[in-house]
């Protein structure tokens, strides 16, 4: 009799191929992400008893609600704990609010992911209670997943390894009865065990595609921003904004032209993680906390092993290089550095001391995302944005109410964009869900696989003369390789490159039609240039908001938006050879402009509405 296998990664040594494998997770399917072991077990595979899980625990939405509320209790409760202890090994005396600054975006997320793993396998025990289940389970060393900082993190909590761990973790502390651990010798070659082993080249923000045009532009900016950032009362950091415009803000208010980026994107290069024994005494400080809450006692055991350096060990040596530019007032507009650049975050912190004010701004938006119970921004992030910011700028102008949110005009490059041609190409832009979660909000990986799997079913059933213009864009290859596995149907060809040297609006300028697949910024984008523009989504992986619903029923009506491939396959194989006929009738038209004006409003005073606002945040 076959014994059952619990899998809780894609790790292959973890698989028993001659036993019953129930896999807690899409994640698990090693084969369907490497193309190189799929080849390598491809007869094994076949032969294997495979159990799959093919649903994900926060697919219910009065689920996502109760552990949303109850993750959201939770943080503030941490972030109380977390800030005393920190300030205790740092010698210093900072405030609560202090901390949510440097170590908020990271806690929310970090929390909500050893949540989700947490509750991954309380439900698979909890359906499978008399059974009798192994694991096999590879012993690697927490320390060489120590991460730098905070986007180390996020590389972390997409690797098999780093999941093992925090699974076996989770197996040590529930003691599952019905459950035996087997320990299996790590195989696998190519594993980096090293503890920098986050690409230097993505840290240091080099890329093979980096242009030499930008090259110059960074050494340029490097040589002035020092001079700039003392300079300047206003810091535009890691801002979208019209060149053109922006230079004449800049001679408007007297500003020098900058991007910062050499006093912000830094590496410490220290990794004597023992220095002051500051994860240890961490470690000791939080084993004293009493709470009678299972998961919060298994997340205070665990933080240790995985708080980035940038909170701990690096901590003062970057808070020595940021100090000397956070002692004069500023106001700082920036959109993306205050969630991932930890650098950022701490010069926030230091510089909200000496009375600068942050003023963050969408760098994104679509239809809105909307859950009761859930801020109106960025609810992956919980209420972080409402908490640390002076006033939000928002592109959404339908339901931000609140003193701190103002609605401006979206400053993408895409504003300025002359779009008289028509292009060839019917391009289709997707975007690939993370493997491991990390947030509540989001499409599961499940749901993403069987929505890629429709998608390639719907491209193969358009008209020839469509299929042959075909162009595939993703976003990105977080998990499955979407942009490979469409190549391997289509050709190479078929492929639209998203790169530096090949943004967006090269899409937009050479298609016919652009078919996108999620509510986001890119839909936004498409709908502002003009170009004939469908959306297809699964509206049950969206819950949008009342004013987001009512429009997305209006697109819906007008055959802009489709919640079914065959009904935009007849519409599309209809229309190709005249889109004009459907694209520019007045109620197709009035549907885009209605749109925009609550989604991507960019008025016709754009600049001067802009101007008018920094010239009163200026002398206010």
């Amino acid at each position: 009799m076959k014994k059952n296998f619990l899998v809780s990664t894609g790790l292959i040594d973890t698989w028993e191929f001659e036993e019953n494998n129930f896999l807690l997770g899409r994640w698990c399917e090693f084969y369907e992400f490497d193309d190189l072991e799929k080849k390598k077990f491809k007869e094994k595979i076949l032969m294997t008893n495979i159990i799959k899980n093919n649903s994900h625990h926060w697919e219910d939405n009065e689920k996502i609600i109760k552990d949303y509320e109850y993750i959201k209790k939770r943080l503030e409760y941490l972030l109380e704990i977390i800030s005393e202890k920190l300030s205790a090994i740092h010698n210093v005396n900072e405030s609560k609010e202090y901390w949510r600054i440097v170590i908020c975006t990271w806690l929310n997320l970090y929390t909500t992911i050893i949540f989700d793993r947490w509750e991954n396998i309380r439900i698979f025990f909890e359906k499978n209670k008399t059974e009798k289940f192994y694991s096999n389970f590879i012993l690697l060393d927490d320390l060489d997943y120590i991460p730098i900082n905070f986007n180390d993190f996020i590389d972390n909590s997409q690797k098999d390894e780093w999941n093992h761990l925090i699974f076996l973790r989770l197996f040590h502390f529930l003691t599952i009865p019905n459950l035996s651990l087997i320990k299996k010798k790590d195989t696998r070659d190519d594993i980096k065990k090293k503890i920098n082993h986050t690409d230097i080249r993505k840290q240091l923000n080099l890329s093979e595609s980096f242009s030499l045009v930008n090259r110059v532009i960074s050494i340029i900016d490097n040589i002035i921003s020092r001079f700039a950032f003392k300079f300047n009362k206003i810091i535009f950091e890691s801002f979208y904004f019209p060149k053109k415009e922006y230079l004449k803000i800049c001679l408007k208010y007297k500003l020098i032209p900058s991007k910062y980026s050499n006093i912000f994107d830094f590496n410490i290069n220290e990794n004597n993680l023992s220095q002051d024994n500051k994860r240890i005494k961490f470690k000791n400080l939080l084993s004293k906390v009493d709470t009678q809450d299972r998961f919060i006692k298994f997340l205070l055991q665990n933080l240790h092993k995985d708080i980035p350096r940038s909170y701990l060990e690096n901590f003062d040596a970057i808070k020595k290089k940021i100090l000397p530019f956070s002692k004069k007032k500023k106001i700082i507009f920036s959109m993306h550095s205050i969630t991932a650049n930890d650098n950022f975050k701490i010069f926030i912190a230091e510089t909200k001391k000496a009375g600068s004010k942050y003023i963050h701004a969408a760098h994104g938006g679509g239809l809105t995302f909307r859950i009761p119970s859930y801020p109106l921004f960025a609810p992956g992030h919980f209420d972080f944005f409402e908490k640390v910011s002076d006033k939000i700028i928002s592109w959404d102008n339908t339901e931000q109410e609140q003193n701190i949110f103002v609605n401006l005009s979206p400053t993408l490059p895409i504003i300025n964009l002359k779009n008289d041609k028509i292009g060839n190409n019917c391009s289709i832009v997707f975007v690939e869900t993370k493997k491991y979660e990390i947030k509540f909000s989001g499409i599961r990986l499940n749901r993403s696989i069987n929505y890629f799997n429709e998608l390639i079913q719907f491209a193969n059933n358009l008209d020839p003369a469509i299929k042959s213009k075909m162009k595939f864009r993703s976003k990105a290859n977080h998990s499955y390789n979407s942009e490979k596995r469409f190549s391997e149907m289509f050709g190479e060809e078929s492929i639209d490159k998203n790169s530096s040297n090949n943004p967006f609006k090269n899409t937009i300028l050479n298609s016919k039609l652009i078919i996108v697949t999620y509510p986001e910024t890119v839909f936004s984008e498409a709908m502002y240039s003009n170009t004939p523009t469908i959306l297809i989504i699964n509206k049950n992986c969206w819950q949008f908001s009342k004013a987001a619903q009512h429009t997305f029923n209006v697109l819906k009506k007008n055959k802009i938006a489709f919640e079914d491939f065959d009904e935009a396959k007849n519409h599309i194989n209809k229309y190709w050879k005249e889109l004009d006929l459907w694209w520019k009738n007045e109620n197709v038209q009035s549907a885009r402009k209605s749109y925009l004006v609550n989604f991507f409003n960019v008025k016709p005073d754009w600049y001067r509405e802009w101007s008018d606002y920094i010239h009163s945040s200026l002398f206010s």
